[in-house]
């Protein structure tokens, strides 16, 4: 096994993160900041990336500009090239792990599959947004490998290949993520073990390591000459000399809040990592995704454990065997890794920052193993590398579970949306409540409803969507009661003009109830409508939806295909159809519904057809429904249905004593 014990590697490798990251690919869909980057790239075209990105990391457009010309629309692609610039990240890393320790293929292996697993990252499923992220993070590690290579080639021509070839896969990763020059302290922490090697003082070993490496330099020198003199960035975040003026005002009050910051920072990537998104995610672990864990597990025990059967283990009475240069190469990793983030005035914070931990998981993975390697016992060794494997298949099997049921959420939206409303008048600023996770941006709603209604470019100067939107929360609330006019934005150049006197109301209270497309004529509210809901709806205006258009379909790459026509299905066309005042369709769609055993979850959902029984006199269908709507059990329902139906014009008599008896009943 010797022989082929790097194959062997590569395959625990592939094999891992294949089982880790691909079971639920196919269902994962746009996600957060791709909500403003697609419908850009649908209307504008790929080079809309560099206008985009022109505020704080131009050279994303790099990898996206390719990647949209490669994969269009579809997110699978995005996921699968995110997935396999994951691996070559973790491939490099063993690469440059096994330059350092040639001998100790166990060890390395557990180090690179550690980083490849590390549950600490969350963001793996939103490909598209993070294609730039990955992209970065294996050209970061090829770089250091490449400069590794270069070092160790005795051959001069060599060693300038390497060279040559390291120096623009630098400048490519510091092009994605700035805070990636973390990086940049583990290229020279392995070059000085690696000059170590051949004895010395300490000041023998830097020189030793300048001397062989200076090519390297230029990598990070090049890029903060043209950061910090050349490029100005819009976003405080990404202000380098934004960020250096509050240490040249406060240098001590900044100098310690960055150490406090650090410490906390190191203690959540080294040991929160492999705690807290597993306590979040625990609800979404489904049982399938437990015995893969488990086999995974296994698996790497196993393979690990006949690797190590072959290791040359170096000889304890050396100067500094693997096991202490891991620990201090780990711990020296971990907290430069962080140094950047910690100047930006940022932090790790799972789930939303866990991208910040990037960097130093490569330090993670090195500094566990190291301790791993200390203990004495080859069964606690194994037993703990297979329990951390445990931890973070099962971390990402929640993680792509909970990413699959929100994409599938959103998706089912916005058809009921395309159900409900053939198309909506251009410039109308949309204000919705998502049944499931909390809506963060406005591009969350403007974003799907663009792709489904105004596809193309709407704007021959600016890059500016169709439709706006407001999320449904206390400060928009607000807006809206106090009738405030158009709001102007510019994010990343992409300008919108929300208007507060200008919304149409979208609301889902729960995942198993209909969109409700709410009339501020006669508002309709759930019962389990938010409060801002509730108090916004009178203002909902429903001639921005235009009911005599033709329908406008979902794109089924971005939303999928037609879902089955449930209840929900019915509850739109008739929805529909009672803004046109064709009540006969009403009642037809209502007659086809009941006929196949179908019922509203969310009572507010019987109103269409209870207008259109009451507009025919129907009597007697009013009092049969009384009950499911809920009449003397659901006050708040009730009510809105004795408002609703009462006031009607030309109702019948026996509708009126139907309506009074039944629904009115203080």
């Amino acid at each position: 096994m010797k022989k082929y014990s790097s194959w062997v590697s590569v395959a625990l490798l592939i094999s891992v993160a294949a089982i880790t990251y691909l079971p639920l690919v196919a269902k994962f869909g746009y996600s957060y900041d791709d909500w403003y980057l697609m419908p850009s790239a649908r209307a504008e075209g790929p080079n809309v990336f560099w206008k985009i990105f022109s505020v704080d990391r131009p050279y994303r457009a790099l990898v996206m500009i390719p990647a949209y010309h490669l994969f269009g629309a579809n997110p699978l692609f995005y996921n699968l090239s995110a997935f396999a610039f994951r691996v070559a990240g973790a491939l490099a890393l063993f690469w440059i792990l096994k330059i350092l320790w040639p001998q100790r293929q166990s060890a390395v292996t557990g180090m690179a599959l550690l980083f490849l697993i590390y549950p600490g990252f969350l963001s793996q499923p939103n490909a598209i947004d993070y294609q730039s992220h990955i992209v970065g993070l294996a050209a970061a590690l090829f770089s250091i490998a490449l400069t590794l290579k270069a070092v160790s080639s005795e051959s001069r021509v060599k060693k300038i290949f390497f060279h040559a070839l390291s120096l623009p896969a630098g400048w490519l990763y510091l092009g994605q993520m700035e805070w990636y020059i973390g990086f940049e302290f583990f290229r020279w922490a392995c070059i000085f073990l690696l000059a170590s090697r051949s004895g010395g003082t300490f000041m023998q070993k830097m020189s030793h390591t300048i001397q062989e490496a200076y090519p390297s330099i230029a990598v990070p020198g090049v890029f903060l000459i043209w950061r910090i003199f050349f490029f100005q960035s819009e976003r405080g975040a990404t202000d380098v000399g934004l960020q250096l003026s509050q240490l040249q005002l406060y240098p001590l009050q900044i100098l310690y809040r960055w150490m406090v910051q650090m410490a906390q920072d190191s203690l959540d990537v080294t040991l929160s990592a492999w705690v807290i998104p597993l306590s979040q995610l625990t609800g979404y672990i489904q049982r399938w995704g437990g015995l893969l864990a488990i086999l995974t597990a296994v698996l790497t025990v196993f393979v690990l454990d006949r690797l190590g059967n072959n290791d040359e283990i170096q000889s304890e009475t050396q100067a500094f065997p693997l096991q202490h240069e891991t620990l201090l190469l780990g711990l020296f990793i971990i907290v430069t890794g962080l140094l950047p983030i910690a100047m930006a005035n940022r932090d790790v914070w799972f789930p939303s920052f866990s991208r910040y931990s990037l960097v130093s998981s490569t330090g993670v993975a090195i500094f566990l193993i190291s301790v791993l390697l200390h203990l004495n016992s080859k069964a606690l060794q194994y037993g703990a590398v297979g329990l951390l494997c445990l931890i973070s298949v099962l971390t990402h099997h929640a993680n792509a579970v909970k990413y699959a049921s929100e994409n599938s959420a959103l998706k089912n939206f916005w058809w009921q949306v395309a159900w409900r409303v053939p198309q909506f008048e251009k410039n109308t600023t949309l204000v919705t409540a998502y049944p499931a996770e909390p809506t963060e941006e406005d591009y969350f709603i403007w974003g799907p409803a663009s792709l489904i209604y105004y596809p193309t470019k709407q704007n021959n100067k600016n890059i500016q969507p169709g439709l706006f939107a407001a999320v449904a929360n206390h400060a928009t609330t607000l807006k809206v009661l106090t009738r405030q006019r158009q709001e102007y934005d510019n994010r990343k150049n992409i300008i919108t003009y929300k208007n507060y006197r200008n919304i149409v109301l979208l609301s889902q209270p729960f995942p198993s109830a209909c969109v409700h497309i709410i009339d501020g004529r006669q508002p309709e509210n759930s019962s389990y409508d938010s409060d801002s809901i509730k108090v916004m709806s009178p203002y909902s205006e429903m001639e921005h939806v235009l009911a005599d258009e033709a329908p406008h379909i979902p794109p089924e790459i971005v939303f999928g295909p037609e879902p089955a026509h449930t209840w929900c299905f019915y509850y739109q066309k008739a929805d529909l159809a009672r803004q046109k005042g064709d009540w006969a369709n009403v009642l037809a769609i209502g007659s086809e519904a009941f006929e196949k055993g179908l019922a509203p979850a969310d009572r507010v959902e019987w109103m269409p057809f209870l207008q259109a029984y009451a507009h025919v006199g129907n009597a007697e269908k009013l009092t049969e429904l009384a009950a499911s709507v809920g009449a003397t059990t659901d006050p708040y329902i009730a009510s809105q249905a004795c408002r609703i139906l009462s006031s009607m014009p030309d109702l019948s008599v026996d509708v009126t004593k139907a309506v009074s008896s039944l629904y009115c009943v203080q």
